[in-house]
């Protein structure tokens, strides 16, 4: 594991080093990059990224409790079973380029204006997320579950697999193309010939 001189951490580049099950509790990184990491089973309690860089790491399972991700950026990464509804949601303030997300929980958050653009988000959840205005852009959607959240301005125009209930979401001046917008028509349980 790399060896931080402190627990405030400014400008550093980090490449391929193993966090796998390590405690980077209160550390605060600003401007910082990334490359190619294993934050597996990391131990994130109360850290803080700002301005901060990801790119092809691994983030399985990784603990945020009380987290802060401001301005953070996520590329090639692989994330499963994070529970990012548990992170600081004040400052709140991410996106996912190229990523595979994959049973994470996104509830309760703010994530207006979102890019998650040619990500793949199997089985994830979002209930009661503000995605005003969220690019999905090329992103496959397969079993990721929305529910009582504001997708007005939304862009799944290119976006496959989704199915979202008109009823319990805000979907005003989302954009949607065919034929895929056929998926908001599943919660109502008809056939379509």
């Amino acid at each position: 594991m790399a060896e931080f001189l402190s627990s405030n951490v400014e400008g550093q580049i980090v490449k391929s080093t193993d966090f796998s099950k390590k405690s980077l509790e209160k550390h605060f990184f600003t401007s910082c990059a990334f490359h190619h990491c294993n934050f597996s089973e990391a131990l994130l309690r109360n850290a803080r990224f700002c301005s901060c860089i990801f790119v092809g790491c691994n983030l399985s399972l990784v603990k945020l409790d009380g987290c802060r991700l401001q301005d953070v950026q996520f590329i090639d990464c692989k994330i499963v079973g994070a529970e990012f509804f548990k992170c600081e949601k004040m400052f709140f303030s991410a996106s996912f380029k190229n990523c595979l997300l994959q049973y994470c929980n996104f509830s309760d958050l703010n994530m207006k204006n979102a890019l998650f653009g040619k990500s793949k988000l199997k089985e994830n959840y979002f209930t009661n997320t503000c995605l005003n205005g969220a690019d999905f852009s090329d992103a496959d959607l397969l079993g990721t579950t929305f529910h009582n959240c504001d997708l007005s301005k939304a862009d799944f125009s290119t976006a496959t697999q989704y199915a979202i209930d008109p009823q319990t979401n805000k979907i005003k001046k989302a954009k949607f193309s065919l034929p895929e917008v056929i998926g908001l028509l599943s919660a109502f349980d008809i056939t379509i010939v």
